[in-house]
């Protein structure tokens, strides 16, 4: 039995969906009752926080092994970088080793370091070594962001483009990314599960092809077959709207996020290849679903309210 940690979440889902069609039994741990996404795939579903050390006790108990998803990139009441991130990825090791789990493989991100001056990314390298010093044998897999029906990256990016006349870009648009498919992702995981050269290691991942910001944005533009005009715009000046954005229940970008900016988001092209045997799908003609924006839903997207038809997680 594998148990998979925010089995509902966008890649969850179809993690479960990979593992179930290897023949593999799996529970999906939920958050809240989202059950009917992972059951027609035949998992089994049970309920609980990762917050929640005996939640995650209850959830572990008779698995075998452990897909560790859940992560937070915006802080809520309750739901901090600490709380979830780290101390999340905490309870799910101590639960792993005490009911002898024999393989967990942890999702962390590309950028993960030991440094409080990105919070976000601070609290994704204190989740991993969590889990390298957790005594349980680890993958940790650090991905680029992904890419796929439902997303929350290109559908606000298309959301943006089809709302606006003029598409804003923070700062100059050079940074780095190196977007991979989410399904690619889940295949991953399931063979981080049974590969015994992953064994201990860290392993990062992208696409086979690397962006600057602005390409990405061109790129969303012209699936959507539209014509705009790019408009740079200060780092600081995005902060200040970002901070005002605020008081939406999801504002379309944070000033954590706008920070993050300055680090490049890619690793070796042939990162999947070399670990994994396969090459990933491409980004160029892989983003057709943004087209199913309306203009209403552009308009949602914009403020940071993606609707649920677009994305349900």
């Amino acid at each position: 039995m594998i148990l998979v940690t925010g089995a509902a979440g966008f890649l969850g889902r179809h993690v479960v969906k990979v593992l179930r069609q290897a023949g593999h039994p799996v529970r999906a741990l939920l958050h809240s009752g989202r059950a009917e996404v992972v059951t027609p795939y035949g998992a089994e579903p049970c309920y609980g926080d990762v917050r929640d050390i005996a939640a995650v006790r209850q959830a572990v108990a008779g698995t075998d092994a452990v897909v560790h998803l859940v992560s937070t990139i915006r802080e809520k009441s309750g739901a901090t970088f600490q709380s979830v991130n780290h101390q999340g990825t905490a309870n799910v090791v101590a639960a792993a080793r005490e009911a002898g789990v024999r393989r967990l493989v942890h999702l962390s991100v590309i950028g993960a370091q030991d440094s409080p001056r990105y919070p976000y990314l601070h609290s994704k390298w204190q989740g991993e070594q969590a889990v390298v010093q957790g005594g349980v044998p680890y993958t940790v897999l650090r991905p680029s962001f992904l890419f796929g029906e439902g997303d929350g990256f290109f559908n606000l990016l298309a959301g943006m483009a089809k709302a606006l006349p003029l598409v804003p870009i923070a700062g100059p648009g050079k940074a780095q990314f190196q977007p991979i498919w989410v399904e690619d992702v889940a295949r991953c995981v399931e063979q981080a599960l049974s590969s015994d050269r992953l064994v201990n290691q860290t392993i990062e991942i992208g696409g086979p092809h690397q962006f600057t910001y602005n390409e990405l944005m061109d790129l969303v533009v012209a699936t959507l077959g539209a014509r705009r005009l790019k408009v740079h715009v200060p780092l600081p000046f995005m902060g200040l709207l970002a901070t005002i954005m605020g008081v939406l229940p999801r504002s379309p970008v944070t000033r954590q996020q706008l920070a993050m900016l300055a680090i490049d988001d890619v690793t070796g092209l042939d990162s999947v290849e070399r670990h994994f045997g396969f090459q990933p799908r491409p980004l160029r003609g892989s983003l057709d679903y943004v087209r199913r924006l309306t203009y209403l839903d552009a308009v949602k997207a914009t403020l940071g309210a993606l609707p649920k038809h677009i994305r349900d997680h």
